[in-house]
């Protein structure tokens, strides 16, 4: 990747495939142009029966983002869930929106890097009362979440008596979570996680799901084994972890016992290593909280199964900067059911994404562009306009 800074503020971010005269640069980076991508699930628009078992979830927000770097962090002061996505509506507002459309009006969101931004996105969200756990250094994905069952300062904040929707902060969809919930009641499960179909291809890209496939539509079903970005050849299901995942209040009491044990073993470590105890460590979702919770449904029947349910709709992470471009082409493009600015061409012209207020200074630049192109502009310099 290539960035040209303007005299007027303007970051040209320029990836494989893209073109940028501005100024007296003149810049071409070899690479195919992304396009729409060809392989996602698209949405159609149909009445939606909102949910009503729960009114919480969770919204991942405290992730490095270092394969998106360059255009998030140091370089533009935001975070990456915090990043623009539809007009000036961010990654994580969207995310937002779309969880208050079903029903989920508490939000609770874990912070770290660059929040900011995050929290000044989530303040123009009208629908959702969102509360913060600001982390002092990374505690795995499943961190927030341990530290709501687990810490006094915390705790207040989650229901126990109610089901937890657990969102990514860098997932664009437009995912029926109502749907998804009453599978997850449906089906008694102790821990639900949504899936999608990825093409054969793409498997190694995705935590792989294998199920007994007892669910209606023939993919859904009793989880039986998980394969971490499996080789294609070895790959026992094409359905991906979409990162959306329902815990019921019986797991409430299960994953401190799981980080316990976690603790205790990097403890023992460290006193056969003659190293200081820790007296926390990391717990994520996919290397801990899942295989524990099968295994304890398997022993445990009464607890609930652990379930996996397919998921309509469009869905895509933000993962890198390629993504995000492909991405955002989509939902120009009328992938997805997620609502698009009037005023479109401030913000997406002949493919180009333009950033809040950017368009007008490229314009104002004489700035030539073509191919895999955004135009973006630093936090601190945007929201003090």
């Amino acid at each position: 990747m290539a960035i040209i800074s303007s005299p007027l503020g303007v970051k040209y971010f320029g990836l494989p495939g893209s073109k940028i005269n501005v100024g007296n640069i003149e810049l071409e980076l070899s690479g195919d142009v992304l396009t729409p991508s060809k392989h996602k699930q698209e949405s159609h628009s149909k009445p939606i029966t909102v949910q009503t078992h729960s009114h919480q979830a969770t919204i991942l927000g405290a992730g490095l983002a270092t394969r998106f770097e360059r255009i998030s962090g140091d370089t533009t002061n935001y975070s990456k869930p915090a990043v623009p996505l539809t007009g000036d509506k961010s990654v994580i507002e969207c995310i937002a929106n779309g969880l208050a459309t079903h029903g989920f009006q508490n939000i609770i969101v874990n912070t770290y890097f660059k929040p900011e931004s995050l929290k000044a996105s989530l303040s123009r969200c009208p629908n959702v009362q969102v509360a913060y756990i600001d982390e002092a250094e990374p505690s795995g994905t499943a961190g927030g979440l341990r530290k709501m069952l687990t810490d006094d300062s915390f705790k207040p904040l989650l229901n126990q008596k109610e089901a937890l929707l657990v969102v990514q902060g860098d997932s664009v969809s437009d995912a029926n979570f109502s749907e998804l919930m009453e599978a997850h009641v449906t089906n008694n499960a102790l821990l639900t996680i949504g899936c999608q179909i990825v093409a054969e291809r793409d498997v190694d890209k995705f935590g792989i799901i294998v199920t007994d496939q007892s669910g209606s539509d023939g993919q859904s079903g009793k989880i039986i084994a998980f394969q971490e970005k499996p080789k294609q050849e070895d790959a026992l299901s094409r359905l991906g972890n979409t990162g959306f995942y329902i815990f019921s209040p019986k797991a409430f009491s299960l994953i401190p016992e799981i980080y316990n044990d976690l603790l205790k073993t990097a403890q023992e470590k460290a006193r056969e290593n003659n190293t200081p105890l820790p007296s926390e460590v990391p717990i994520d979702f996919a290397s801990d909280i899942f295989p524990a919770l099968l295994n304890l449904s398997q022993k445990q029947p009464a607890l609930g199964s652990v379930w996996a349910q397919t998921v309509n709709g469009y869905w895509n992470d933000i993962g890198n900067p390629s993504q995000y471009i492909e991405t955002i082409h989509d939902l120009y493009a009328g992938k997805t059911t997620l609502p698009l600015p009037a005023n479109r061409d401030d913000y997406y012209s002949d493919g180009i994404i333009y950033w809040e207020r950017t368009a007008e200074i490229a314009e104002q630049e004489s700035a030539q562009l073509s191919g895999n192109v955004i135009v973006g502009r630093p936090f601190q310099e945007v929201n003090a306009l």
